[in-house]
């Protein structure tokens, strides 16, 4: 009877392939994932293997969209026969075809022609699945603990992107004719475990599909490391280097404005004398110190003052739209008579500039009723010539950065990889480099989607080894192969950054790990802007405190002025060296991340008496006068103690207090007993640095008013 009951399953499980073969399904299927497509282009099924469990979502839909003369329309047959997927889309009288690629880890499809009308774009594939718990919508990734499912693209061209619903995401690659039609790459995998193995699947597409290697790189322990962000030369590289150590950054890096007088061509400045030598001067000393070493650079952009904008100006620089003079122009004319309607040109300062042949024209104001004219024009702008002008020539206005000092590439021009060999050149010469930020990304025109990640990628390519770690200021889904980190903000001045950290870099590292990413937690600006308003000590235990709940580097900038203008700057590089030792040491628990995440919380880390990390909550207490900064803790092993942490606003003042001279313990470092001086019934205590002062059998709220009355008449 057992034998009877198998056979009779096995004979229903052919009699089911058999059905599916007959109606023509089209099966997709690799080691762990199994996608089932009908006859009519219908996604019929979407089972993670070997677990059987069904993630398509409930609705049918179908596998593709063909865009044609703006309207979109679905796939309405399908047919496999060997490695060749064949989809038709009959209201659109079009008929692509697909090379599969299959493999144990993923499978893939490549477009390989489109036959039929005029075509604008394919959605590739596109899937909608159940709603998981966790979305990484730039890598296209969609997951629970269990299992997740990823769609990207096989190659810079082609399009990945998600859409959310209340019970569903969809994934989707998709290919579009401005960009590429014709091979384009959509890949799909299921990943079991994804939080551990995600990267080991992605690793094997990016291989195979000859992609900069991210999943790798997002494995290197280079991305914990915070970065000082310095401007050295060979006169005082070795006082960045010092200033490093001390702060326990594992990291120096510098900005391309270091060395050059501007983005483009890249000309050395009057701090780079020997130019080429003095740089790897350098970057051979920050190596030799045991330090890993970043670039910044502007890439996709000149600065104005550029060989590619002045005297003559490159036709390879973007114009955002063009038009035709309507009436010829001498070289002293101020109005320019057009044929095309201005409205809508920018207005914005130093953004209103017009190029003529190899001329430059700087304008006020336009009209935007015939007859159409810029009017106010100041002529041999960014000491161009002034030329004369024929009616019906060619007159553009140039894509001026929002920061108006640069001018941007049209990247459908080789403007772009001619900028990137100049910065290769420097990469090779100088380096290796453990670290490219891309500054100003988004610094593109349309398509954005592709831009952004494919002028990143022409100066990528060049860079051997890779650098493991690339950040930037934007990117497409296609960076994430190459930008291993999210991007570092421009924060805002001392005493808004505890905010500025809550409200941008909190909420985005969340989002950033989610797609198996850090993001950076700098970029902090202003160290010793004034004597008196200057990055503290708290400032900066927030912000790595904060960096530290996802394992976040963070990043800032100093100079030497900087430094002497902090009367805190010993105190702030051991909270930054405390903090990265600590995290990149694997010292805090995973109970005590979870305590970083009240956000409304100050919280620090000090050695105890055992030599061990400990954290604390403190609470900010007001000292009167306004001489001090002090913050108030407990601590679980001794209960009935209040410690209060305490510095100077200034270089140094005399703290009193009274009546505590016999309960009153005072430390700096933690652990490093001083004297306390005492003058009648008041303990006096000279505090510049931070200081750690222990009230014995004392409330917190006792501290509060005993340090809250007796500094104004100091």
């Amino acid at each position: 009877m057992k034998t009877r009951i198998v056979f009779v399953l096995m004979s229903l499980s052919a009699l089911a392939m058999f059905d599916r073969a007959a109606c023509g399904q089209a099966i997709l299927e690799t080691s762990n994932l199994r996608l089932e497509i009908g006859a009519n282009g219908d996604v019929q099924s979407l089972v993670a293997g070997p677990s059987g469990t069904e993630y398509l979502h409930a609705a049918p839909d179908k596998l593709a969209f063909v865009s044609c003369n703006k309207q979109s329309f679905p796939a309405s047959r399908v047919t496999l026969e060997g490695d060749k997927l064949v989809v038709g889309f009959a209201k659109a009288n079009v008929t692509a075809t697909y090379r599969v690629i299959k493999k144990p880890e993923y499978v893939a499809v490549e477009l390989l022609s489109v036959e039929g009308e005029p075509v604008e774009g394919i959605d590739l594939l596109q899937i909608k699945i159940k709603r998981l718990p966790y979305l990484g919508s730039w890598i296209n990734v969609a997951y629970d603990d269990g299992f997740g499912i990823c769609l990207c693209a096989g190659n810079i061209q082609t399009r990945a992107g998600m859409s959310r619903g209340k019970d569903y995401v969809q994934l989707k690659a998709s290919a579009h004719k401005e960009v590429r039609l014709a091979g384009t790459v959509a890949v799909l995998f299921g990943c079991r475990d994804p939080k551990d193995k995600f990267l080991d699947v992605m690793e094997v597409v990016e291989r195979d599909f000859h992609m900069p290697m991210g999943a790798r790189h997002r494995r290197s322990p280079v991305q914990k490391y915070s970065y000082l962000w310095a401007s050295p030369t060979t006169k005082d590289v070795d006082e960045y280097i010092k200033w490093a150590r001390r702060g326990g950054f594992r990291m120096i890096l510098f900005s391309y404005g270091s060395y050059a007088r501007g983005a483009g061509h890249f000309r050395w400045n009057s701090r780079y004398p020997g130019g080429m030598a003095d740089l790897k001067k350098v970057t051979d000393a920050i190596r030799a110190a045991g330090l890993k070493l970043g670039l910044h650079i502007h890439y996709n952009k000149a600065h104005k003052s550029d060989p590619y904008v002045t005297p003559v100006p490159d036709d390879r620089l973007h114009k955002v739209r063009t038009f035709t003079l309507a009436a010829a122009i001498d070289e002293k004319a101020d109005t320019l008579l057009v044929n095309e309607n201005p409205e809508g040109c920018t207005l914005d300062d130093r953004r209103r500039i017009l190029k003529a042949g190899g001329e430059l024209i700087s304008y006020e104001k336009y009209t935007t009723e015939p007859p159409f004219r810029f009017t106010g024009c100041r002529r041999g702008h960014l000491n161009t010539k002034p030329a004369a002008h024929q009616a019906g020539s060619q007159v553009g206005l140039l894509n001026v950065d929002t920061w108006p000092i640069f001018i941007r590439f049209d990247q459908d021009t080789d403007i772009q990889d001619e900028t990137a060999r100049r910065i290769a050149r420097v990469f090779k010469e100088t380096g290796p480099y453990d670290m490219v930020y891309f500054d100003g990304a988004e610094d593109v025109h349309q398509p954005y989607w592709y831009h952004v990640a494919n002028a990143q990628y022409r100066v990528f390519r060049h860079f051997q080894p890779e650098p493991p770690v690339c950040e930037g200021a934007a990117a497409g889904h296609f960076s994430w192969h190459m930008l291993s980190r999210s991007n570092a903000h421009d924060s805002v001045a001392p005493d808004g950054m505890k905010e500025f950290c809550r409200k941008a870099p909190c909420r985005g590292a969340p989002a950033k790990a989610l797609n198996f990413s850090r993001i950076n937690f700098g970029w902090l600006h202003g160290f010793g802007r004034s004597p008196t308003n200057y990055i503290g000590p708290d400032v900066l235990e927030y912000v790595l405190s904060r960096g530290a709940i996802w394992d976040c580097p963070f990043s800032m900038t100093i100079n030497p002025a900087q430094l002497k203008a902090n009367p805190r700057t010993e105190d702030c590089f051991d909270v930054i060296k405390i903090w990265e030792d600590a995290r990149i040491n694997n010292k805090l628990t995973d109970a005590q991340r979870q305590e970083l995440k009240n956000l409304d919380r100050e919280h620090h880390l000090f050695i105890n008496e055992e030599g061990r990390h400990e954290l604390v909550a403190l609470d900010e207490i007001p000292v009167a006068g306004g001489l001090f900064k002090a913050f108030g803790f407990c601590r679980a092993g001794r209960p009935d103690d209040t410690y209060l942490l305490i510095w100077a606003v200034g270089p140094q003042a005399d703290l009193v207090l009274p009546g505590v001279a016999d309960r009153l313990v005072a430390m700096r470092p933690f652990g490093n007993r001083l004297t306390v001086k005492v003058e009648g019934k008041n303990a006096v205590l000279p505090i510049a640095g931070r200081t750690y002062l222990v009230f014995a059998g004392t409330e917190v709220e006792q501290v509060r008013a005993l340090v809250g009355k007796r500094q104004s008449g100091l």
